[in-house]
Parts: C-alpha cells; structure tokens; sequence
C-alpha cells in the first residue's frame, strides 16, 4: 500500500505532508508526489513508489535514487537537491528540495526553449563510458522489432496511407536509430518534467536516465507537447546544435525519426488518456511527420 511508505517517510525524514495537495501519479511509472515541509521548515516534495506497483516500478525508482546520489552532482545541468531518501520492502521515497514551477510548452519562450536544447547538448556531451548498469530502457527499439501492429493498425490505418511502408521497412528504421552514439540522457524529457526559476530550468524525474540516443530527448518533448496544441521552438534545435557541433541536417533527421517512429509504434495505446482534440492533432502532425520523411528519404515512395 503507498500509504504505509508514505507513513515510513514521514516518521523517517520528520517531514508533514499536505495530503490535499498530491500531484497525479506518474503516467509511466505510478510514483506519486506530494507537497511536503520539513522540520527547518524547507517546502519540499516527496517522491513516493510503493511495492505494490511492481519491479518494474520499483527499477525505475531505485534507478532515480541512484542518479541523485551517484550523477546528480557532476551531470552539467540542474537538479532538484535531494533531502534524504528511503528504500524499504514497502517500497521507495525521495524526498527533494521544491525546485521551482511548471510550465505548459506553450507557454515556453524562446529563451527557455534555447536554455533546454545547451542543457541536453551539454548532458549528451558528458564523458564515458558510464558502466553498463547505466543502459537505458529502449522502448522504441522493442516497439520497432516486435510491433503491436493489431493496436497500430487500428489507430492509424485509416488516417495514415503510408503505414503500411513504415510497417514493413520497420528493422530499416530501428537500425538507423541505432546507429546513433550512445550518450547519457533524460529518458522521459518533457515540459511536465522541467521546473522553471529565476536562474532557468531544472530536470526532474529521472526514472528512465540511462545510455541512449542524443535524439530521443528532444524529440520527446514534442511527443508529449503536441496533444495539447505545443511544438518545440526550433530555437531548441539550433542551441542544441551550437553547443555539441554536427550536421543540422543529421540531426533533425534523427529528430524526425525518432518523433515519427514513436507515434506510429508506441502512441496509439495512449491515445485513450487523451481528448478528441489531442488526437486530432497527432493525426496532422504524424501525417506532416510522415509527409517530410518522405521528401527527405529518397527511394521511399
């Protein structure tokens, strides 16, 4: 029960909790956050993963812990300061420093959306090689090689002629993703996870940090922003680029793929958490998604 890890956390950190003022649970990993106060008086958060939710949860928690008291420190962007934390039978509890306030991406400027694309540019840049204990989860990779293509077909068949083309050059894409060098990233980036201050932006929820691709990061965020009406600046893309050098063109080539291959391969179950009008707009920008990969992969049509 996430109730008695919460009592253990209490007792253990001699913090009060605001039970009236708990935030929905994490989408992917069910944690649950609740405003906290602890005895200096220091407003806080407290990051609570029962066992009941399962290994795969308590993985995720108990990697979160391990970036904050290993990483937290030496990774070039900002965190929440972590006050203390509990690992139980019961269960997981971080409890963090209030860290600053969220905004909806379409609130973002311009300025804010350059602050991101340096702050991943200057993670994915951090030296390795971290050990393999480090290696991110690859969802997108799993849902390339074995599609739900039942649910895929579903949801996209009508609204999306080209399905068919990505369904069958499915392990051409995967391999192209792939191919990317590995580098430390975020794993669940989006603006739901990004607190803002007077001195910028601070990342938080790092369940899903690990090795993986410099695309995946960024293209998540428009993943996670487009139901609601919200695109990345391209302002993001060129800061990103500015800080860690390469080709523009490469980039948001893999930018595209990335953004592309997780609508089509992964989207459609989420779709029932999202409103009529969310979905709408998911429909236009995968088929503009779909309509540029075309263009720019000769040979494809």
């Amino acid at each position: 029960m996430s109730s008695d890890i919460i009592s253990l956390a209490v007792r253990r950190f001699g913090i009060t909790i605001d039970r009236d003022d708990a935030e929905p649970a994490d989408a992917r990993s069910g944690a649950g956050l609740h405003s906290a106060r602890t005895f200096e008086g220091r407003t806080a958060f407290l990051k609570v993963t029962p066992a009941s939710l399962g290994v795969e949860a308590l993985h995720g928690a108990r990697r979160e812990l391990r970036f904050y008291t290993e990483l937290a420190a030496t990774v070039p962007l900002r965190t929440p300061p972590l006050f203390d934390s509990l690992e139980t039978e019961a269960g997981v509890a971080v409890l963090l420093a209030h860290a600053g306030d969220r905004l909806p991406a379409r609130e973002w400027t311009d300025r804010a959306w350059s602050e991101l694309g340096r702050d991943l540019a200057a993670m994915h840049a951090m030296p390795g090689p971290l050990d393999e204990s480090w290696n991110g989860p690859q969802p997108l990779l799993a849902a390339l090689a074995e599609p739900a293509t039942q649910t895929i077909t579903e949801f996209w068949g009508v609204v999306l002629p080209q399905l068919p083309q990505f369904l069958a050059a499915r392990m051409e894409l995967r391999a192209e993703l792939a191919a990317q060098p590995a580098v430390f990233v975020h794993g669940d980036c989006h603006t739901s996870n990004i607190v803002h201050d007077t001195s910028g932006l601070v990342f938080c929820d790092w369940q899903s940090a690990g090795i993986g691709r410099s695309s995946s990061d960024l293209a998540f965020v428009n993943v996670r922003a487009v139901p609601d009406g919200a695109l990345v600046s391209p302002a993001a893309t060129i800061a990103y680029l500015d800080r860690c050098g390469g080709s523009r063109a490469a980039f948001e080539r893999a930018l595209l793929l990335e953004e592309l291959a997780i609508f089509v391969f992964q989207w459609p179950p989420f779709a029932a958490y999202n409103s009529a009008l969310g979905i709408s707009r998911v429909h236009d920008r995968v088929r503009y998604l779909s309509e540029r990969w075309f263009t720019i992969t000769p040979g494809w049509r």
